[in-house]
C-alpha cells in the first residue's frame, strides 16, 4: 500500500484532523464503552418464491442468498423473560443480497423499534440465534419493500444443542455454525402471517470485523513477542479497538503512526509505520497490555493508508526494546 498523491489543501486538513483525532484518542487512553466490531453472515438459498411484484419477485429458486451486518460486542440489550441477549445491528450495514440485486433495512426504520442479533444460552436446553426487533422472541426485521401487510420481514434463526455457545457473550460465540449439531432452523421473507420466499439454511459465521491487516515484523520480548491488533472499520462513528499484549508490566512504549510504509530492518525485525507521522508515549499495565477504544473520526479522506507498530521498552533483550508487528489499513 502507497500514500495516495498529494492532495488539495483542504483533503490535507482532513488528514491532519485524522492524524489529531487518532492521537488524541491514544494520548485520552481506553474509553470502556467501546466494544469489539463484530460482522455476522449468513449463507442459504432461495427454496421458494411466491412474490409477484416488488424486487423480491426478480428472484429465482436456487439463487444464492447472503444477509450481512455489523454488530457492536458492548452495545446490547438483555431480556427480562429469558436467558437470550441482543446486540444492536448497525443499521446501515444490514445487507440482504441475492444474485438480482441486495436490500437493506427499512428505512427510516420504525420509530422506538431496533434490529438486534440475539443470542439464546439454554433457553431451555438449547441455544441458538436469531435476527429480531425483539430480544425475547424471533419477530424478524422490516426491510424496504412493501407487501399487503406492510413492510415486508426477514426472519432469521437457527437452533443447536445447549453446548453450541458457553454464555451470552458474543464474543465467545465466535466462529462457523452450519447443519453440524443443528435442530432446526428458519429463514423466510414474511408479509404479515405468509411467507412467500422460503431460504434454506447453509452457514453462519460470527467474526471480528477485522479491518486492519497484520504486517509482521516484530521481535520476541522476556513476555513474548509484544502482539498488536487492532479493529473496526473506518466508518464515521464505528467503534475502534487497539490493543497490545504480551509487553512486560509497566514498560514505555512509543505507537507510531504513518500514512506510508518505507520498511526499515531494525532491532531484529522490521519497523513498518516508517517514517512515522506521529507517535504517542504509552505505559503498559501491570499485565503487560495497552487498550485503546474510539470512535472512528467523521470527515476523514478515503484511500488513505495507516500502519501502526509500537516500540516497547524491554531491558532483559538485547537491544533493550522489541517491536510489536505493525498492522496496516486503508480508509474506504
Amino acid at each position: 500500500m502507497t500514500l495516495r498523491p498529494p492532495a488539495p489543501g483542504h483533503l490535507l486538513a482532513r488528514i491532519a484532523l485524522l492524524s489529531f483525532s487518532i492521537a488524541a484518542s491514544l494520548l485520552g487512553g481506553s474509553q470502556a464503552s467501546a466494544g469489539v466490531p463484530v460482522r455476522v453472515t449468513l449463507q442459504g438459498s432461495v427454496e421458494f418464491n411466491g412474490f409477484a411484484s416488488g424486487p423480491l419477485s426478480n428472484v429465482d429458486v436456487g439463487e444464492g442468498v447472503t444477509l450481512s451486518c455489523l454488530l457492536d460486542s458492548a452495545s446490547f440489550v438483555n431480556s427480562g423473560s429469558f436467558p437470550t441477549r441482543g446486540y444492536a445491528i448497525d443499521k446501515p450495514s444490514f445487507r440482504l443480497q441475492f444474485a438480482a440485486g441486495s436490500m437493506g433495512l427499512q428505512n427510516p426504520f420504525p420509530a422506538g423499534q431496533t434490529p438486534y442479533f440475539v443470542l439464546r444460552n439454554n433457553d431451555p436446553g438449547v441455544d441458538g440465534f436469531f435476527i429480531s426487533t425483539n430480544v425475547d422472541v424471533p419477530a424478524g426485521v422490516p426491510l424496504p419493500q412493501v407487501g399487503s401487510f406492510g413492510n415486508v420481514r426477514n426472519d432469521s434463526s437457527v437452533t443447536y444443542g445447549p453446548t453450541a455457545i458457553p454464555s451470552l457473550d458474543i464474543l465467545q460465540a465466535l466462529g462457523t455454525y452450519d447443519f453440524t449439531g443443528l435442530s432446526v432452523y428458519n429463514w423466510t421473507i414474511d408479509d404479515g402471517p405468509f411467507n412467500p420466499m422460503g431460504i434454506v439454511f447453509e452457514s453462519l459465521v460470527i467474526e471480528r470485523a477485522d479491518a486492519w491487516e497484520s504486517l509482521g515484523g516484530g521481535t520476541p520480548g522476556s513476555a513474548g513477542q509484544p502482539l498488536l491488533e487492532a479493529f473496526g472499520t473506518q466508518q464515521a462513528g464505528a467503534d475502534t479497538l487497539i490493543e497490545l499484549s504480551q509487553a512486560p508490566p509497566g514498560a514505555l512504549m512509543l505507537a507510531w503512526l504513518s500514512f506510508q510504509s518505507v520498511p526499515l530492518a531494525a532491532l531484529g525485525g522490521t519497523v513498518y509505520a516508517n517514517p512515522f507521522n506521529a507517535q504517542f508515549l504509552r505505559v503498559s499495565s501491570p499485565s503487560g497490555t495497552d487498550t485503546v477504544a474510539f470512535a472512528w473520526p467523521a470527515g476523514t479522506p478515503s484511500g488513505v493508508d495507516l500502519y501502526l507498530q509500537y516500540l516497547v521498552q524491554d531491558l532483559a533483550t538485547l537491544h533493550d526494546i522489541t517491536l510489536s508487528h505493525a498492522v496496516t489499513a486503508s480508509t474506504p
